[in-house]
């Protein structure tokens, strides 16, 4: 079944501007063509009725039988006259314009579209086609007939009894249309509705997949309907079956797809195109009849995120504490940011940033999330991740440290008490199996560690006003008060400690208050005191019930010592102050050879730095030589790296061969700032000088001399 535009004559196309003329809100019109008859519309009736579009109208005499496609009852849509009528009856087939419609031409179809017999031709019948307005009379074995250029709301056929009487048992008249074809004009085109709920009627802004539904119907129905977002075709378009024995020649459409925003850009004012057309085509505008709606839309897919920051640990001294929440969104905006702390009711904030109050010893998480302002079908907004933040609220700590014991202790006692213990689910091994049991609540005693600070007496002195001989005067009165002692260390800041010894550092933790931190794990750090700051964990030891704790270090060079306290879960860290362990260097004198020289020999000293961390540069030695009580220094031995051992020599003036002298010569350190030792000297290595040089006696071993 064709449904493609046909050529269309001159004349019609006179009639078609005519009928837009006419038609006060047509833009456009366009043209159908309806089949009556034929194969289009099989039907067999001896007494006529409705065959397709066109109805027949009889009258006693002369009958309107139908048989498409022609054949023995008669000649497709066919008025025959074949019994006794008087004038003026007639009988017809007629076909009249739907609403919307207007008939603008009718030709019959076929080499041979019509059968005529006895009309016009001095038989007493006449007849032939009429509309409005005019007609055609029908000559007797007529084949085929076309209409003129017509703009009439029916279109028919008669046959009419002209004589008094017409008998057409002898004097039979006869139309018959075997297939008849007619040209309509319709003017309105399709109505396009777009469906509540769909993306066409939603408001505001929109995200994630919407439906896009609409219907559409029209005098000629709707074929074919389509739909684009931002120019993007939502799906195929949808085709309905044609029939061209109809005015309404397509069933009422209805478009309903699913279709993905996010597919689009997102953005304000973005067009959704919903359009349709109908079975009238345009032939001045070289298409069909169609009507499209076009709704903007306000879509936002784009992600929304949420950040968070604040502080992660902080003092319970501090008040409360603030976690800052920010969103973004795409064009729609932030709708507002959700908040829960430590998994409460969520909170809602307005707007895209949020400040999250958070109190209270312990750790705390907060997590938020905010939505913009698009909704999908169900109404829910687009919402960004949960974002999470941990916050620790902690009581703080003080840490001491020094090389002195702790004073005014806390006074403690262990003492019991009652406490409640709540009702539990625990398991138990009974009858070889695991079972869950309820215990019921109730109370036991615990022995618990409490503490207070001493009291001590104060004498202090005031001045007061009293009367003495009638007069009022100040008079200075001493007053002893009570005073509440808190713990505290009596320390020094620094120790001298013997190169290879260990030493014992002690401390205190606590709270600003005074509280005791008891059972707290306390960590002793100690940096070679040579500039770097090189700190490594030298002891660790646990705090008493009263807070105090004590621990030995190893031997070690001069070094930085500090107590660092890690925290817990309701405590912060803290570090103390740092203290200093002062280690002086041990500087040894190997030897001076040999021990007895002439005057203006030379003799050999060597001597070693114990201890390493010698400087990358090497350590600097000062060289004294002295005799008695006095000393002098000669000069200084540079770069003195690796293990520390050094080789120099010293030569002495000349002098009488008969003069004998003790000198003695001793090697110290030099302060550095990079070399973590205190200044020290070495012992004394002794020389005699005087007498005659001796010949090299190479063949004994020189002995080592005064060692030291």
């Amino acid at each position: 079944m064709s449904t493609r535009p046909r050529t269309i004559t001159a004349g019609v196309l006179g009639v078609i501007a005519a009928t837009l003329k006419l038609a006060a809100t047509a833009s456009a019109v366009g043209i159908v063509w309806i089949h009556a008859c034929g194969s289009w519309t099989p039907a067999t009736s001896s007494g006529g009725g409705t065959v397709g579009v066109a109805a027949s109208s009889s009258t006693p005499g002369i009958n309107t039988p139908a048989q498409c496609p022609a054949g023995q009852v008669g000649n497709g849509l066919d008025v025959i006259g074949l019994g006794k009528t008087t004038a003026g009856k007639r009988a017809s087939w007629q076909i009249n314009a739907a609403p919307g419609f207007s008939i603008v031409g009718a030709h019959t179809v076929g080499n041979q579209g019509m059968v005529t017999y006895g009309v016009d031709s001095g038989m007493g019948w006449g007849g032939g086609f009429y509309w409005q307005g005019g007609g055609a009379q029908v000559s007797q074995g007529e084949g085929n007939y076309s209409s003129p250029a017509i703009n009439s709301p029916y279109f028919g056929w008669q046959v009419v009894c002209g004589w008094s009487t017409c008998d057409g048992t002898t004097k039979p008249g006869e139309i018959g249309v075997l297939e008849i074809e007619i040209e309509g004009a319709e003017t309105s085109g399709p109505t396009v509705s777009v469906a509540p709920g769909s993306l066409g009627s939603a408001s505001g802004w929109v995200r994630g997949s919407w439906p896009i539904a609409f219907s559409a119907d029209g005098p000629s129905g709707a074929c074919q309907l389509a739909a684009s977002l931002g120019g993007a075709s939502v799906s195929q378009p949808l085709n309905e079956p044609q029939s061209q024995t109809t005015w309404h020649q397509c069933s009422a459409g209805s478009f309903s797809q699913s279709f993905n925003t996010a597919a689009v850009s997102s953005a304000s004012g973005v067009p959704l195109v919903m359009w349709a057309r109908d079975a009238a085509y345009d032939y001045q505008a070289g298409a069909y009849l169609a009507t499209a709606v076009t709704n903007n839309v306000n879509i936002d897919n784009t992600p929304v995120s949420l950040s968070l920051s604040g502080p992660t640990d902080a003092p319970s001294t501090a008040g409360v504490q603030y976690v800052s929440a920010t969103a973004t969104a795409g064009p729609s905006g932030v709708q507002g940011i959700s908040c829960s702390v430590d998994g409460a009711p969520a909170q809602s904030y307005s707007g895209a940033s949020a400040q999250v109050p958070v109190s209270g010893i312990g750790s705390h998480s907060i997590r938020c999330a905010s939505d913009n302002n698009a909704v999908d079908p169900s109404g829910g907004h687009g919402w960004s991740n949960w974002a999470t933040w941990t916050l620790n609220i902690r009581q703080p700590t003080v840490s001491g440290i020094g090389f002195s014991k702790l004073v005014d202790r806390m006074l403690c006692h262990r003492t019991r008490e009652r406490v409640r213990v709540p009702a539990r689910w625990v398991t138990v091994h009974r009858h070889h199996k695991f079972a869950r049991v309820k215990t019921r609540a109730h109370t036991k005693l615990v022995t618990v560690t409490r503490c207070h600070p001493r009291i001590a007496h104060r004498k202090i002195y005031v001045w007061v006003t009293v009367k003495r001989r009638g007069k009022m005067v100040r008079v200075r009165r001493e007053r002893r008060i009570r005073v509440v002692v808190m713990p505290h260390l009596v320390t020094h800041t620094s120790k001298r400690v013997a190169h290879g010894k260990a030493t014992v550092v002690s401390g205190w933790l606590g709270m600003p208050n005074g509280t005791a931190l008891g059972g707290q794990t306390v960590r002793v750090l100690a940096a070679p005191d040579n500039g770097l700051g090189q700190f490594s964990q030298a002891a660790v030891t646990t705090t008493r019930a009263d807070g105090s704790w004590t621990t030995r270090l190893p031997a070690g060079p001069s070094r930085l010592i500090e107590a660092a306290y890690d925290g817990a879960p309701t405590l912060e860290p803290s570090l103390s102050a740092q203290v200093h362990v002062i280690v002086p260097a041990k500087v040894k004198l190997l030897s001076v050879w040999p021990p007895r020289v002439a005057w203006g020999s030379t003799v050999r000293i060597t001597g070693q730095l114990i201890g390493g961390y010698l400087p990358a540069a090497g350590a600097l030695v000062r060289l004294r030589i002295g005799q008695g009580s006095s000393y002098q220094t000669y000069g200084v031995q540079e770069h003195v790296t690796g293990n520390g051992r050094f080789t120099t020599t010293y030569t002495f003036g000349a002098g009488y061969a008969g003069i004998y002298k003790s000198y003695w010569f001793q090697i110290a350190t030099l302060p550095m700032g990079d070399y973590p030792y205190a200044p020290a000297a070495s012992g004394r290595g002794s020389v005699l000088v005087g007498g005659h040089p001796r010949p090299p006696a190479t063949h004994r071993r020189h002995p080592k001399h005064r060692k030291r």
